[in-house]
């Protein structure tokens, strides 16, 4: 549905996050009538900000929700709890945004995966950026992509990094689907690995022929997500990166399938390689992302906070070495951490730091493998990160101590997000 579509409609706002705000934003100057609805019983709105809009919140925010004739979802609300709702009035800001800028002539470049997304969708954009490309990061990353309605031109390019969460309810995909890894996670809010997929399809399920859709071809689920698609699909390999990772400033051979799609697809876009190359080259990376926060008290720390599955505090493994430290555990989301427990048992870790629900299954899966480690508890990242220092730098070792914060779990057990919690991790170092 397009945004003109919207007036004279009651509309009800389901969630009142980030993107929530930004649909009353965009809602607060047209003819409609607003409802906003979110768990939050203390919720405030800044006066005047919203138009006319009324509250319905706290325990009973989800009541009398089929009289109204449109519901647009935030990412964050389960399915589960709508499921008595009729499925026609409900859609979300993104698939309003691509419906409304479908005949604009603007493209929209969409990057999902259970790890990566962030860091590929932000090297596309600073390539295209870099080839004077008119062109916005938007999404689960940037801003919400409705907030940028009225910049589609011909010309331009949208990158958006699209979560599962945002594809789940979408009927369109964008003109350049680009799926960089996958496996296990949000099985709370979905219920099983299979819908958890199936929401993922979504970023190529509607795509045409005249669309395309890059994969991780190194990834069987990603190649199966890219299946469905009636558009042109390329498998990308680690091969197809341009530089080897020791010419760029990022951290880890699993960043290569990253640098090779972004490359492989600012290269369908027209952009020269020398440009494409040397913008991979003095790319930063991303915060919380194998962020070395540099030396202190003898020991260099690493901030892997992103990390949310035992898969991808692995790759961190895998991808920093020499760790002497380890700091994990966060919300317990049911992940099955035999595998984590395997790598960290063939690893230089000699210490485990546990924090979080999580802490009791990651300890049982290191356990399970008789792993040389001493085990620390901790309450909070304030003391987690005091043991840290305290154990790490007794070691007698021939190389640096690295203390590595990679919780393989969620963070909202104890923290806002993972920003909060790698925030406080670099706060108390």
């Amino acid at each position: 549905m397009k945004i003109q579509q919207l007036n004279g409609k009651k509309i009800c706002i389901l969630g009142f996050g980030r993107e929530g705000r930004a649909v009353a934003d965009v809602l607060s100057g047209m003819e409609v009538d607003v409802v906003i609805a979110d768990r939050n019983g203390k919720l405030k709105m800044e006066s005047g900000k919203f138009g006319k809009a009324t509250l319905q919140l706290g325990e009973n925010y989800l009541n009398n929700l089929n009289k109204f004739d449109l519901i647009i979802k935030s990412p964050g609300i389960p399915p589960s709890e709508i499921k008595d709702i009729d499925k026609n009035k409900i859609t979300n800001s993104t698939q309003i945004f691509l419906d409304s800028i479908s005949d604009s002539g603007a493209k929209v470049i969409g990057v999902t995966g259970s790890k990566g997304k962030s860091t590929t969708a932000s090297l596309i954009y600073e390539i295209l950026k870099a080839a004077d490309i008119d062109t916005y990061l938007v999404g689960n990353i940037g801003e919400p992509a409705i907030k940028y309605l009225y910049k589609a031109k011909p010309d331009t390019i949208f990158v958006m990094e699209m979560s599962s969460h945002q594809l789940n309810d979408l009927s369109v995909s964008p003109h350049i689907a680009v799926i960089t890894s996958f496996f296990p996670e949000h099985l709370d809010y979905y219920g099983s690995v299979e819908a958890y997929k199936d929401a993922k399809k979504n970023i190529s399920r509607f795509q045409t022929t005249d669309d395309a859709v890059f994969y991780n071809g190194e990834s069987d689920c990603a190649k199966e997500i890219a299946d469905d698609s009636k558009g042109t699909k390329i498998g990308v390999n680690k091969d197809d990166s341009p530089l080897p990772i020791t010419g760029t400033k990022l951290i880890g051979e699993h960043n290569l399938i990253n640098i090779a799609l972004a490359y492989k697809v600012s290269e369908q876009l027209g952009v020269d390689s020398k440009t494409a190359i040397k913008t991979i080259k003095e790319f930063q990376g991303l915060p919380h992302r194998l962020q070395n926060l540099g030396e202190h008290h003898g020991i260099i720390w690493i901030d892997d906070s992103i990390s949310t599955t035992p898969e991808s505090a692995i790759a961190a493994i895998d991808a920093v070495g020499d760790v002497s430290t380890i700091i994990l555990g966060g919300q317990d989301r049911g992940n099955d951490f035999t595998d984590l427990g395997k790598r960290i048992a063939d690893s230089s870790i000699e210490n485990v730091i546990l924090i979080g629900e999580s802490s009791p299954r990651i300890r049982e899966a290191i356990e399970g493998y008789e792993a040389k480690v001493e085990f620390y508890e901790a309450q909070d990242m304030k003391s987690a990160v005091k043991e840290s220092t305290r154990v790490t730098s007794n070691e007698q070792r021939a190389t640096n101590n690295i203390c590595l914060l990679s919780p393989a779990s969620p963070s909202y057990d104890m923290f806002e997000n993972f920003e909060v919690r790698g925030n406080e991790f670099r706060q108390n170092i």
